[in-house]
């Protein structure tokens, strides 16, 4: 009786002083977007954001991987940016309008930040055909 007692004492005593506090964040309560990026197209001349400035509906956009198979967007109507989910880590992307091909990126992810909730990586190693471009964070603007 004494031992199974005396057992009893170093499991609670070890339950109790195991840390579990690995110093990363609880994300377990946090629901998660899925990972995007954004895409802001601009007129060269003016600046201007071109789905806005030509008022260009999400019908007459059409996004595709190198197989050619659609990419899911979204336009957020107050920017005209374009909300890209990402299907992998990697990826190469055409964006046509009104069937043109305006664009062709393609892009890398950084490995994502362990210390955050919700960080998928961001945007690295990006190419895009034949354009002016930039990228802040997940947000690639592309001069056209």
């Amino acid at each position: 009786m004494i031992k199974k007692l005396a057992y009893l004492v170093i499991i609670i005593t070890l339950c109790t002083n195991c840390k579990t506090d690995d110093g990363l964040p609880d994300c377990s309560n946090i629901s998660c977007a899925a990972p995007f990026f954004l895409v802001d197209l601009v007129d060269s001349t003016t600046n201007e954001n071109i789905i806005l400035q030509d008022s260009i509906s999400e019908e007459a956009i059409m996004l595709s991987d190198a197989s050619g198979n659609p990419f899911q967007f979204t336009i957020i109507n107050s920017s005209g940016f374009l909300y890209i989910e990402k299907k992998g880590p990697s990826d190469f992307l055409e964006i046509r309008i009104d069937s043109e091909i305006i664009t062709s990126i393609s892009y890398n992810t950084s490995t994502p930040n362990a210390n955050k909730c919700c960080d998928f990586g961001n945007l690295i190693d990006v190419e895009v055909t034949d354009n002016t471009f930039s990228v802040e964070d997940n947000t690639l603007t592309v001069s056209l």
